[in-house]
């Protein structure tokens, strides 16, 4: 058969050893791209699980109350170290504690909307009546005073116990047994 082009040659076919070699590289190249997606997706917490391996928040909050969520994140922090001025998620102080398992559990609106000190979790909660030194209920707040100002913060879990960042970690204690004097509850307007 005569070239129409001078000088032309035909293409050699190519051939199945060739094909073949190209598609087993693209189905490693294909498996390998699964496994880091996969790897990825499992050494991430935040993909599927809470901060602390809980499951997946969305499913969980359609069950659960707004005070229920509340208390369940603030124990997922217990053992968590003090460390001035955090708020998670290994170290935490007291309003960062707070501030945390709020924002955890999608109720920032329900304490201010913002990060701040224990005195002003204390005056926002004053200032719209929400204050009082009885009838606590869970996921309230707690304020306790030193020499007559805000010291320490923490959340009411019920029958008499708080969750807070004490100096010595988060933990779960009696509200009369730490070394500052009780001052009142902020009655957090929660679904309960």
């Amino acid at each position: 058969m005569p070239y129409l082009v001078q000088g032309a040659a035909i293409a050699p076919a190519p051939t199945t050893t060739t094909s073949s070699h190209s598609f087993r590289r693209l189905i490693i190249l294909l498996t390998a791209l699964a496994l880091a997606v996969t790897l990825i997706a499992l050494e991430s917490p935040s993909a599927t699980f809470g901060a602390n391996g809980n499951h997946n928040r969305r499913a969980n909050h359609g069950r659960m109350s707004e005070a229920q969520r509340v208390i369940r994140y603030a124990k997922t922090h217990l053992g968590a170290r003090f460390r001035i001025g955090t708020e998670g998620h290994r170290y935490f102080d007291c309003s960062g504690l707070v501030y945390r398992v709020y924002a955890q559990a999608h109720l920032l609106r329900k304490i201010g909307g913002s990060r701040k000190l224990a005195a002003g979790y204390y005056r926002w909660f004053k200032s719209r009546g929400l204050v009082g030194r009885s009838h606590p209920r869970p996921g309230d707040l707690i304020w306790w005073t030193k020499h007559g100002r805000i010291e320490h913060m923490g959340i009411y879990v019920g029958g008499g116990r708080a969750i807070s960042a004490l100096t010595t970690g988060v933990r779960r204690h009696r509200l009369r047994t730490i070394n500052v004097k009780f001052k009142a509850f902020g009655h957090v307007r929660l679904a309960r």
